[in-house]
């Protein structure tokens, strides 16, 4: 008797702790989802502070590369590329001089990209250290969602 209790209560505590490891991988993905989705939306506002900049400089390079930048979608590589280049293109204009309210307004976009990239980060950094771990490997318990990965972009202010 005294056995069947010990089975029970290992099988009850190894399926509580699978449920909730299989849990925290469902909430950390929505975590990366919703700092994606953030990170997603400071991009645009930077690419359209960006764009704006550039129609009042009559910079041409700086909206193509803004409209590039706003062209693309999720926080992949190809978008990497293109925030990138955009900023790239944002500093060697140096269009900060010619309009300062907007050079003002495109600091503050490139500071909130920043920090809403870092959180990004963060997330998908606690997601991969719990996906990496033997048990949530072995059983799969991420189910099919998709492996994070880390959005890399230059964000120093131009």
């Amino acid at each position: 008797m005294r056995v069947v209790v010990i089975v029970v209560a290992v099988v009850v505590l190894a399926a509580s702790y699978l449920t909730w490891t299989a849990g925290r991988l469902d909430r950390l993905h929505a975590r990366v989802d919703a700092a994606a989705a953030a990170l997603d939306a400071q991009l645009v506002r930077r690419s359209a502070v960006a764009a704006a900049l550039a129609v009042a400089a009559g910079s041409p390079a700086v909206a193509a590369a803004a409209a590039e930048a706003r062209s693309t979608d999720g926080v992949g590589h190809d978008r990497e590329a293109a925030e990138n280049a955009l900023i790239r293109v944002v500093r060697e204009a140096a269009l900060a001089d010619v309009h300062p309210a907007l050079g003002a307004e495109l600091a503050t976009a490139v500071t909130k990209v920043a920090f809403a990239r870092r959180f990004y980060n963060d997330a998908v950094r606690d997601t991969l250290t719990v996906r990496r771990r033997v048990i949530p490997r072995m059983l799969r318990l991420a189910g099919s969602a998709a492996r994070p990965t880390y959005f890399e972009i230059d964000d120093e202010a131009p």
